[in-house]
């Protein structure tokens, strides 16, 4: 299994989308400092609300 690094995989994905020229060619922007965090904490919360329902919901099912 192959790691890649957030930027690497953005990059591999343009690389894909201009190669293949489905659409116009597109230029990575980078997001500002308070962008970043919006971003980070919005991952934040949903992931921490995703895996509390799905603790629950396990709890559920096999508790009856």
């Amino acid at each position: 299994m192959f790691l890649f690094s957030g930027r690497e995989l953005i990059e591999s994905i343009i690389w894909a989308h201009n190669k293949l020229k489905v659409a116009p060619t597109t230029q990575p922007i980078a997001l500002s400092i308070v962008q970043g965090r919006a971003v980070g904490v919005t991952h934040y919360l949903l992931s921490g609300i995703a895996t509390t329902w799905a603790f629950f919901l396990a709890r559920i099912t096999t508790v009856g």
